[in-house]
C-alpha cells in the first residue's frame, strides 16, 4: 500500500530525520572527499598526463549516465531510505577493498580507474534516491533552506578535506584516505537505519518492464516546457566547463610549478566560497526567489570565473577565482534544485531526476574525453579561456528559455498545477506503456 505520510512542516533545524540524513551524509562527503583528493593527487603524480585525467573523471561520469534511467525507475518502486543505505554499505565495502590492496603494494591506475567505475555505479542509485527524498523530508516552503544546509555542511568539509587529507597523506599514506573513506560510508548506511520517511512504494501500481517505466521520467522531462529546455541548458554548461574541472590538478603543477599544498588551497577556498553562498541562503532564502533568473545571471559569472584561470594566471587570481567560482556554484545549484523540486511530483520523482541526471550528464563525458587532447594541442590555459567564455554564453542563452527568467515560485508552489498536469501526461504514457 503506498505511504501516504505527509512532507514535515517543522523548521529543518528541529527535523530529526533531516538531521540525522544530513550528518550522515555529511560525514560521508567528508570521507569522499579525502579519498578523492588522494587518489587524484596520485594520478597527476604517477602519471602526469591529461589523458589520464580525462580517464579518470570519464570513469567516474560514465557508469551514473548509462545506468540512471534504470535505477530512477527502482528508486520509485522501492523504500529509498533503504537504497541508500546499501548503497552507502557496497561503497564502504568497495573504498575498504581498495585500502586493503594499496597496503597490500598492490595499486595501479587500472585499479583506481575500476573502483572509479564501480562507485560511480553505486553513486547512480544513490543520488537520485537522496535527491527525490529531501522534498518529503522537509516542508515544501524549507527545500531552500534544507538545500542551503546541506551544501554548507559540504564546503565545511570541502575546507577542511584538504588540509586533513595532506595530513594524512603526508603521515600515513594514500591507504589511510581510502580507508577513512570506507568507515565514512558504513556511518552513513547506519544512520540512514536509525529515521523513516516515506516512499512511493505502490505496490498496487502495475509494473511494467525496468526501460518501459523509465521513459515515463524522459516523458515527464520532454512534455514539460521549462524543464526539458532547462535540461538543455544544464547540458550544455556541462559540456562548456568539464575540460576545465579535469584539468585544475594539471594547472597548478604544470603552470603554477606548485605541490600538493597550493593544491588543497584551491580546494579550501572554492569550498569557502560554497560555504559562504550556502550560509547566505540558509539565512536569507529569498535571495534565489527569482530562481529563474538567478540561474541565467550566476551561469554568466561562474564562466567569467572560470576564464579568469586562462587569462591571469597568478595564485592569487586562482584563489581568487575558485572562490567566487565556488559562490557561484551554490547560487546555481540550489536554485535550480529547488525549481526541479517544486516541478516534479513525488510519484515520478525517481525517475525524473534519473533521467535528469543521464541526459544533463550525457554531453559531459565528451567534455572530459575533450581535456586531455585539447590541453596537449592548445595548452592548458586557452582551454580554460575556452571554457568560461563558453559557459557565460550559454548562460545568456538561457533569457532565450520561455519562462525560465521570469520563473518565482511563491511559497514554492507555482509550478505545482503544472506539475501535476504533466505528472497525468507521464502517467498516461505508462498506462499506453502497459
Amino acid at each position: 500500500m503506498e505511504t501516504t505520510a505527509s512532507p514535515s512542516s517543522l523548521p529543518v533545524l528541529r527535523n530529526r530525520t533531516f538531521l540525522i540524513v544530513w550528518v550522515g551524509q555529511s560525514i560521508s562527503g567528508l570521507g569522499n572527499n579525502l579519498f578523492g583528493m588522494a587518489l587524484l593527487w596520485w594520478v597527476v603524480k604517477e602519471t602526469g598526463s591529461g589523458a589520464a585525467m580525462s580517464v579518470t573523471a570519464l570513469a567516474t561520469a560514465l557508469p551514473r549516465i548509462v545506468l540512471g534511467p534504470m535505477t530512477g525507475v527502482l528508486v520509485d518502486r522501492y523504500d529509498r531510505r533503504v537504497l541508500m543505505a546499501l548503497a552507502d554499505f557496497t561503497a564502504g565495502l568497495v573504498t575498504l577493498g581498495a585500502a586493503l590492496l594499496y597496503w597490500r603494494g598492490v595499486f595501479s591506475f587500472a585499479l583506481i580507474i575500476t573502483a572509479a567505475a564501480i562507485l560511480s555505479a553505486i553513486a547512480a542509485f544513490h543520488e537520485p534516491s537522496f535527491q527525490a527524498s529531501v522534498p518529503v523530508m522537509v516542508g515544501a516552503n524549507q527545500l531552500v533552506r534544507a538545500n542551503s544546509l546541506m551544501q554548507s555542511a559540504q564546503s565545511a568539509i570541502g575546507i577542511l578535506a584538504p588540509a586533513l587529507a595532506g595530513i594524512i597523506i603526508g603521515a600515513t599514506g594514500v591507504g589511510m584516505a581510502v580507508f577513512l573513506d570506507a568507515i565514512s560510508f558504513f556511518v552513513a548506511s547506519f544512520s540512514l537505519f536509525t529515521v523513516n520517511f516515506p516512499s512511493p512504494r505502490g505496490a498496487d501500481r502495475q509494473r511494467m518492464s525496468v526501460w518501459r517505466e523509465a521513459g515515463t521520467g524522459f516523458a515527464f522531462i520532454f512534455k514539460h516546457r521549462l524543464l526539458f529546455p532547462m535540461l538543455i541548458f544544464n547540458a550544455m554548461i556541462n559540456l562548456a566547463v568539464s575540460p576545465a574541472n579535469a584539468l585544475i590538478a594539471l594547472l597548478v603543477t604544470q603552470v603554477l610549478h606548485a605541490g600538493p599544498q597550493f593544491f588543497g588551497v584551491l580546494g579550501s577556498a572554492q569550498s569557502a566560497g560554497i560555504l559562504g553562498g550556502s550560509l547566505l541562503l540558509a539565512s536569507f532564502p529569498r535571495l534565489v526567489t527569482r530562481a529563474g533568473l538567478s540561474v541565467i545571471l550566476f551561469t554568466v559569472a561562474i564562466g567569467l570565473a572560470v576564464a579568469a584561470f586562462g587569462l591571469i594566471p597568478t595564485p592569487i587570481a586562482y584563489v581568487i577565482a575558485i572562490a567566487a567560482a565556488g559562490f557561484l556554484m551554490i547560487m546555481i545549484g540550489v536554485a535550480g534544485q529547488s525549481i526541479w523540486q517544486t516541478e516534479v511530483p513525488d510519484q515520478v520523482r525517481g525517475r525524473v531526476f534519473a533521467a535528469r541526471m543521464a541526459m544533463g550528464s550525457g554531453l559531459m563525458p565528451l567534455g572530459l574525453a575533450l581535456a586531455g587532447p585539447l590541453s596537449d594541442w592548445l595548452g592548458l590555459l586557452p582551454v580554460f579561456t575556452w571554457a568560461g567564455l563558453s559557459c557565460a554564453a550559454v548562460g545568456l542563452a538561457g533569457f532565450g528559455i520561455p519562462g525560465l527568467a521570469s520563473y518565482v515560485p511563491k511559497q514554492w508552489g507555482r509550478g505545482a498545477g503544472a506539475a501535476a498536469a504533466v505528472a497525468k501526461q507521464a502517467a498516461r504514457v505508462e498506462r499506453s506503456g502497459q
